[in-house]
C-alpha cells in the first residue's frame, strides 16, 4: 500500500466508537487522529479508557474535530436524531463521513 492513511475523527464518545476507533487503530489505511465530545472532561477520559497515544487530538466540541485541517475523514457515533445536522456540517467542511 501506498500514499498516507485516511487521518479520522470522532464525533461522540458512544460505546460503539469504542470499537470502531479499534478498527481504524487496527487498519493499515487509516489513523485515529482526533476525538470530540460535548466536554473536554469527557473526551479525555475516553482517549484514557481507550489507550490511545497522546498523539491522538482531543476536543471538547464536535465542532473542534471538524475544524481540524489535518482531519480527513469523521465517523459519527451519535443518535440517529443528530445524523443529519452532524453529516451535513462534516459535508461542509469536506470531510469524507462514516455514518450509520
Amino acid at each position: 500500500m501506498s500514499g498516507k492513511p485516511v487521518r479520522f475523527g470522532i464525533l461522540g464518545c458512544a460505546n460503539i466508537a469504542r470499537k470502531v476507533s479499534r478498527a481504524i487503530n487496527l487498519a493499515p489505511n487509516a489513523a485515529l487522529l482526533a476525538i470530540g465530545s460535548r466536554s473536554i472532561d469527557t473526551a479525555t477520559r475516553f482517549a484514557s479508557e481507550n489507550g490511545f497515544p497522546a498523539s491522538v487530538r482531543v476536543y471538547g466540541s464536535y465542532e473542534a474535530v471538524l475544524d481540524d485541517p489535518d482531519v480527513d475523514a469523521v465517523y459519527v457515533p451519535l443518535p440517529t436524531s443528530l445524523h443529519l445536522k452532524w453529516a451535513v456540517s462534516a459535508a461542509d467542511k469536506k470531510k469524507h463521513l462514516l455514518l450509520e
